[in-house]
């Protein structure tokens, strides 16, 4: 295996090739993790690595139309059928290894609509192709991203964004913060679809950026309906996204865990204050959650004491009993000014 991993290929039933690359476990793999990315698979070496030490099979994949995948890009269309067939054939190429479908940010969404495509299937989840979803800092939908949780549109952020990574196989290089200003101003003046008019975009992107502002929010409680592998979802205090987060835990329809720390959409990486970086790493980082929630799910991690919390607690039998059991719904929360993570069950607001 190369330092960027192995080539790897997988035909979709149109013939479209998704390619990828394959890190193969440094020990016997007891394990299989997929991430699919619009953002490069050459780009997510360090992740990949960090899988296979733990003991799992690793496939980076370019999603259909970015970087090394043939098709065409289009943000949100195609993530949930690509997604479903990649587990397939990883499934019928690794028969008995549990599959955990892992992303940040747009590759949280492709994880999320992976685990929905093989419960629409009617293979479940669990003992099926997918035994636990990780979704950090997830931009969910087109809604999603569009909007912030008040209502607001997040005008510069999605202009920025769209030209950088919306409309081609590559990313464009980002727009200047004078250009940008310029955009903003014009998408406040002429209103944000018909400002697109003005930016020199193909007849196609201008009508994916008019979806993007068309879309309706998900109801995610239905859209996830019966996923029963475990979630857990990690966001940041300061992540525009922080309260889809939030509304993507309370939804899930299996045992959910969010865990959350001061931090924005780049997650640890984008702490600027070198002082609150160390508390950070003294308090564990995200492995302190990551690794004992993967153990306490029968999952390749290393164990601790605080998942004792993941178990259901112990309930009185109520007068009627619910026809269906609530799943467990667990956090944690690094405190920065103690340099420690706080877990605890909790109903997720």
């Amino acid at each position: 295996m190369t330092e960027q991993g192995d080539d790897h290929r997988c035909r979709m039933p149109d013939g479209t090739l998704l390619r990828g690359r394959w890190w193969r476990a440094v020990r016997d793999a007891r394990g299989l993790v997929l991430i699919r990315t619009p953002y490069g698979a050459d780009q997510h070496a360090s992740t990949a690595r960090s899988w296979s030490e733990r003991g799992y099979h690793c496939l980076v994949q370019d999603v259909r139309g970015r970087y090394r995948s043939e098709g065409t890009w289009s943000p949100y269309a195609h993530e949930h059928d690509d997604g479903g067939e990649v587990l397939v054939r990883l499934t019928a190429e690794h028969p008995g290894l549990p599959v955990v479908v892992y992303g940040a940010s747009y590759a949280a969404h492709a994880a999320l609509e992976a685990a929905r495509a093989a419960t629409r299937r009617g293979d479940g989840a669990g003992p099926g192709p997918v035994a636990a979803v990780i979704a950090l800092v997830p931009a969910l939908g087109l809604a999603e991203t569009a909007w912030d949780a008040g209502g607001e549109p997040q005008i510069r952020h999605r202009i920025g964004w769209w030209h950088e990574h919306g409309r081609t196989r590559r990313p464009e290089p980002p727009l200047p913060p004078d250009e940008l200003d310029r955009r903003t101003a014009q998408a406040r003046e002429h209103g944000v679809i018909d400002a697109a008019d003005h930016w020199g975009w193909t007849r196609e992107a201008r009508a994916a950026w008019r979806r993007l502002w068309t879309a309706r929010r998900l109801d995610l409680a239905e859209r996830y309906r019966g996923i029963t592998a475990p979630l857990l979802v990690i966001s940041g205090d300061e992540d525009f996204f922080h309260h889809d987060a939030q509304r993507l835990a309370s939804a899930w329809s299996g045992p959910s865990h969010l865990a959350s720390g001061p931090w924005g959409h780049l997650l640890v990486g984008g702490v600027a204050d070198t002082a609150l970086r160390a508390r950070i790493a003294g308090a564990g980082g995200l492995k302190h959650v990551i690794d004992p929630w993967l153990s306490a799910h029968g999952l390749p991690g290393v164990p601790a004491e605080w998942t004792d919390i993941l178990a259901p607690p112990p309930a009185c039998p109520p007068a009627r009993p619910p026809s269906r059991p609530e799943p467990p719904r667990t956090r944690s929360v690094l405190d920065p000014a103690a340099g420690a993570w706080r877990h605890e069950r909790t109903v997720h607001a």
